[in-house]
């Protein structure tokens, strides 16, 4: 990777993710890349924050990046502005992909567990290569009553049914990347990658 051209990105605007987790992600998305010899990926992002990572992808990756996010604002400004989680949405992505299939795909909309769950389900299949959960760390040692973000629970059910050799991922590669952070901070996040070959 670049590491001057991601410093100067970082500066730009880095985004809500620990520099650490973000530079191995991209590290291990473009050895795969490459090895595949896949080039201008395409990269579907659902749920878009800021828009910070849609830099990434394109200088670093040379990606076609769509976002989408049913916030359309003063923070970014989605390619597909919608629900993730509405059909329609889906059929607008399947319009632009236009047969294409996404390469990476980074699920980081709704953050309950049957939302993450409901994004994985209907956007998987159109992925190829590089299924991305985010926040698979966050509130994950929250108790009940404090707890927003499920994401670490679907991420581990995946695991466990791949480890028992059960489901559609039991022969693809789980990755965790996750910088552990003092006890008392709320920043715990972590990005989870399927790498389906």
């Amino acid at each position: 990777m670049n590491l001057e051209l991601f410093d100067e990105l970082m500066k730009q605007g880095a985004p809500a993710q620990h520099p650490s987790e973000w530079k191995a992600f991209l590290e291990i998305c473009e050895l795969y890349l490459e090895s595949h010899k896949i080039k201008n990926p395409i990269i579907v992002e659902l749920g878009l924050f800021d828009g910070k990572q849609k830099r990434f992808y394109k200088q670093l990756l040379g990606a076609e990046h769509i976002g989408i996010s049913r916030n359309k604002g003063r923070r970014c400004i989605p390619d597909i502005c919608g629900d993730t989680r509405n059909s329609r949405t889906l059929e607008t992505l399947k319009e632009k992909l236009n047969g294409r299939l996404i390469n990476i795909l980074f699920i980081d909309a709704g953050h309950a567990y049957g939302d993450v769950k409901g994004d994985f389900e209907m956007y998987s299949p159109l992925c190829d290569d590089i299924i991305v959960l985010h926040d698979i760390e966050s509130r994950r040692y929250d108790g009940p009553t404090r707890r927003r973000s499920e994401v670490w629970k679907l991420w581990d059910e995946l695991r466990l049914e791949a480890y028992k050799g059960m489901g559609e991922y039991k022969d693809f590669l789980f990755l965790s990347i996750f910088q552990h952070m003092p006890a008392r901070s709320e920043i715990q996040m972590g990005i989870g990658m399927i790498i389906k070959k």
